[in-house]
């Protein structure tokens, strides 16, 4: 009798111990979960984050050159329309490998006074075309260290 109640208690135990076992899954089942949610609103704001520092960077970027113009065939100007002499170091086409498709009027390192325009040629050859250029100037009344960028397309 004493092996049959010593049964029914160790029995009961792992009863309870399995019990308890699921449990102790299911909560960690729920944590795991509510955690990956947590992680994934994290990450979302913080792409928001991300995006609102990105327009705030562009948005307080000084605006200093126009949209380029065509003037027919390959060559294009850009407006200095910043209100203040630029001096325009390099043109930087993407991608790279077009760089020599580039053709800029006159030398460069150059200052340009406002509303001056800067003519170049863009070409293009077997099937190889610049598709953005950036502009790296600063302005005239600043430090050469004190450069921008200016991305642009053509279209």
């Amino acid at each position: 009798m004493a092996g049959g109640v010593a049964g029914l208690v160790g029995g009961g135990v792992a009863i309870w111990q399995g019990i308890s076992a699921r449990a102790a899954r299911r909560d960690a089942e729920a944590a795991s979960a509510e955690a990956a949610v947590l992680a994934a609103e994290a990450n979302a704001a913080l792409h928001r984050i991300a995006a609102a520092q990105e327009s705030i960077a562009t948005v307080s970027r000084p605006s200093a050159w126009g949209v380029p113009k065509s003037l027919g065939g390959d060559v294009w100007v850009i407006r200095n329309t910043s209100g203040r002499p630029i001096d325009l170091a390099t043109v930087e086409v993407s991608p790279e490998r077009a760089q020599a498709l580039l053709e800029i009027d006159g030398e460069l390192p150059r200052q340009f006074p406002s509303g001056d325009l800067l003519e170049f040629a863009a070409r293009a050859r077997n099937g190889l075309s610049i598709r953005t250029f950036t502009l790296v100037w600063h302005f005239a009344d600043e430090p050469e260290s004190e450069t921008h960028s200016s991305v642009r397309t053509l279209h």
